[in-house]
């Protein structure tokens, strides 16, 4: 039975336009355009429409405005190869105020990662199996924040398969997505008497004080000061910063050793670097699922998951969120508001 559903108090009338972010070519952020009259995508079987409080941004978003990657790839053959603009954006939370889905009905508060993009708007349409309900007791503002940061984090450290007692060495712990994983490392240090090694600079370890019980940490390397780095005899490294850094990274493992790098760009140039070890060198990439995104969402409503949030930005002033992420220094997480 279809579970079509208008929104209350709209005069059983869905709007049909929207201020949304959109590009027409491939660039720098001021290839972003904030724009009204652009159409609300249509619902579709097993969809439901959204009205857009909050949009996280990621690497991956302004890697796709770059013209790098699948989110490109797929925004030349589904967009600009007919001539059509694209809306970024694949993190989402906010309320349904349509639904052609059984599971979710008008007035439900979601979250999901949309690989599809177009959360860069007041409305998108997405499909209900990559939805999940927000808690009560998180804000659509975190939530917003975490579809791809924490699926990510969390199908990463269990694809990785780190065993008991393992010395695990990370980069990045401070990023949007290292906060969620050196935490759910941390979990493992008492679970699996795991040791846990961290690469960053002196400013980002001073923060991870926000994040963890840094006393519980094996050890930190300042990658700033540090011109090679010692050999650990780690057994695996998740490198969440590839290129030289991860290659750099390398001399900390044991031969045999496991990698895990995200993104998966790199494991040529890391397994190149890499040869005389014998290491076993893996990229790794999010599935996006409902299932995923209740799981940490729900760890965040527990408060076994922190998470942080630098700064929020108006949807309008999306060429300056892009031109501070892609600086690289940010601690946690970087949104849009769309929607009050």
């Amino acid at each position: 039975m279809s579970n079509t559903s208008t929104p209350k108090n709209a005069n059983n009338k869905l709007p049909n336009q929207q201020h949304a972010v959109v590009i027409n070519e491939f660039g720098t952020p001021d290839v972003m355009n904030y724009q009204d009259g652009i159409d609300i995508p249509t619902v579709g079987d097993n969809q439901v429409l959204i009205k857009v409080a909050y949009a996280g941004i990621n690497p991956v978003d302004y890697k796709t405005r770059q013209g790098k990657g699948w989110g490109a790839d797929n925004i030349r053959k589904d967009k600009f190869d007919y001539d059509k603009p694209a809306i970024l954006g694949f993190d989402v939370a906010g309320e349904v105020i349509s639904s052609k889905s059984e599971q979710f009905k008008v007035g439900d508060k979601v979250a999901a990662l949309n690989f599809a993009g177009g959360c860069y708007g007041e409305y998108v349409a997405i499909d209900a199996k990559l939805l999940a309900a927000v808690p009560e007791s998180i804000t659509l503002k975190q939530a917003g924040a975490l579809p791809c940061a924490g699926q990510t984090a969390l199908q990463f450290v269990e694809f990785a398969d780190i065993k008991k007692n393992d010395h695990v060495v990370m980069n990045a712990p401070a990023g949007g997505v290292g906060q969620l994983v050196i935490q759910l490392l941390m979990a493992k240090i008492t679970e699996d008497d795991i040791k846990v090694t961290v690469i960053c600079s002196p400013e980002k370890y001073a923060k991870l004080d926000q994040l963890i019980d840094k006393s519980k940490l094996a050890g930190w390397i300042d990658y700033t000061k540090d011109d090679s780095f010692s050999d650990l005899q780690a057994d695996v490294l998740l490198d969440l910063v590839g290129d030289d850094a991860g290659v750099r990274a390398l001399s900390l493992l044991k031969s045999d050793g496991h990698v895990c790098v995200l993104p998966s760009i790199w494991v040529d140039k890391l397994k190149e670097a890499g040869s005389d070890k014998n290491l076993t060198i893996e990229g790794f990439a999010v599935t996006p699922s409902g299932q995923s995104m209740a799981r940490v969402l729900q760890q965040v409503a527990d408060a076994t998951l922190k998470l942080h949030i630098q700064r929020s930005y108006p949807l309008s002033e999306v060429v300056k969120a892009h031109s501070e992420l892609q600086k690289g220094s940010t601690f946690g997480k970087i949104v849009l508001e769309v929607t009050a």
